[in-house]
């Protein structure tokens, strides 16, 4: 990231925490605070007026744009429904000029075939975002994809052509379930405890079933939340070793980590087991449809072959968007707005939860996915009916199970991003209230 960027990112932050609320101070006062020279203070302030964040006035100043957002208005709803960015916290402004600057300057790239593994300045920018994460590899291994759902279903496509099975957790990401039946694939599914995954049933049904595959969420599991031990990452990939099968390890939701000494599955591989698979959807927006895999060096192969078969390449556009958008300092201005306000957000939850539901067990984990395991005797027809009527938006887990999979629990997942703050502890005392009313009926 150049000087000038980077002293434009410190002012955005600035004007987002309202330390600059309708003017911006003057260039020497900017020099000063921010210690950098004459010429990159103008330069970063220019690069905010092309921005539209703040416009100049000859003579007088700089001065910020005002960005009302509506959409964040309370409509009566308790959404905790979702775990996608709200359209009010993407800055939209600043994608558009994106888009201007990426048909402006790579037209001729928009009216070509572009690289079926994606675009090369690109993956040099994605290269540099695992970096930070500690995901070290070849650009070779890299593959851009049409959001990590592509990638799965290439995946399932290998699996297909080679006969291959796969084990799924029960539940799991509903996308997957949908590509396990609705394509036909050879697949096991291996019941998942509460709060963690049992090795020893889990190797007994890997040395039953022999799979090639294992797809796992070793990060805040969806739907439930809960994150892997290093003791349970070093035992599966002992187990990969041993029975020889790959482990597709997805971390979507990677960058709302707030352990910095996690480790993925991929760091701790050292035998070309993993495939990690990335995606920008929660952070940017799922119209995007952009994501990464990590292959192993002897799949890189077969993966080019079947994405080319799929789609060619993956959307050129949304590419050269991102890559500009990466280059100007605004992903990294945007993802630590994002994560900073979710944390806000999840730390609120947590603090409702341990007033309404003290009494009840739910993951602790401060970030997505917030599960809370409900009694058995709650009649779940009764309690969704109770939570519309109050006006709760939750989401229904059963799209995490296979059809006719018997499920051994009931639990409420909750997320945050689509409800005010300031409604939170309401929301979750009209949920408790629902839940209590649901009990034996």
């Amino acid at each position: 990231m150049k000087k000038h960027q980077a002293v434009a990112n410190q002012i955005l932050r600035h004007i987002e925490h309202g330390v600059y609320e309708k003017r911006l101070p003057s260039v020497r006062s900017l020099m000063d605070v921010f210690e950098a020279s004459q010429v990159t203070i103008t330069k970063a302030l220019q690069h905010l007026v092309e921005m539209n964040r703040i416009y100049a006035k000859p003579n007088v100043g700089y001065f910020i744009i005002s960005r009302k957002r509506n959409g964040n208005a309370f409509n009566g709803v308790y959404d905790f429904s979702t775990a996608s960015t709200s359209w009010t916290d993407f800055p939209l402004d600043s994608y558009a000029q994106c888009l201007e600057t990426a048909i402006k300057n790579e037209k001729t790239e928009l009216f070509t075939y572009g690289r079926t593994t994606g675009n090369e300045e690109l993956k040099y920018l994605f290269q540099g975002l695992l970096e930070e994460d500690q995901i070290f590899t070849k650009k070779k291994q890299i593959m851009i994809t049409s959001g990590t759902q592509q990638a799965l279903h290439i995946l399932s496509l290998i699996m297909m052509s080679h006969k291959d099975s796969i084990i799924i957790e029960q539940p799991t990401y509903h996308q997957m379930i949908n590509l396990v039946e609705r394509l036909p694939l050879n697949y096991v599914a291996f019941h998942r405890d509460f709060n963690q995954i049992n090795l020893t049933k889990l190797e007994t049904a890997i040395e039953k079933h022999s799979p090639k595959y294992i797809y796992l969420m070793p990060r805040l599991h969806n739907p439930l939340g809960t994150t892997m031990s290093v003791q349970e990452k070093k035992k599966i990939l002992e187990l990969s070793t041993k029975y020889d099968f790959h482990i597709i390890e997805d971390d979507y939701l990677g960058d709302f980590e707030g352990n910095s000494s996690y480790k993925t599955l991929y760091e701790m591989d050292t035998n070309q087991r993993v495939v990690y698979l990335k995606s920008f959807s929660k952070i940017m927006f799922p119209g995007q449809r952009l994501g990464i895999a990590v292959l192993p060096e002897q799949m890189i192969e077969v993966f080019h072959s079947f994405k080319e078969i799929i789609d060619i390449h993956t959307n050129a556009l949304s590419q050269i968007i991102m890559q500009t958008f990466i280059e100007s300092g605004l992903y990294a201005h945007h993802k630590d707005k994002i994560v900073y306000r979710h944390q806000q957000k999840a730390n609120t939850l947590r603090n409702a939860l341990c007033i309404h539901f003290s009494e009840y067990q739910f993951n602790d984990n401060h970030q997505m996915h917030t599960v809370i395991k409900l009694p058995k005797q709650i009649n779940m027809n009764k309690l969704h009916e109770g939570l519309t009527k109050r006006h709760i938006l939750v989401d229904d887990y059963k799209s995490n199970y296979l059809n006719g999979y018997k499920k051994n629990y009931n639990f409420i997942k909750l997320n945050t991003t689509s409800i005010p703050e300031n409604k939170i502890n309401k929301g979750v005392q009209l949920i408790q209230e629902a839940i209590e009313n649901s009990k034996g009926l």
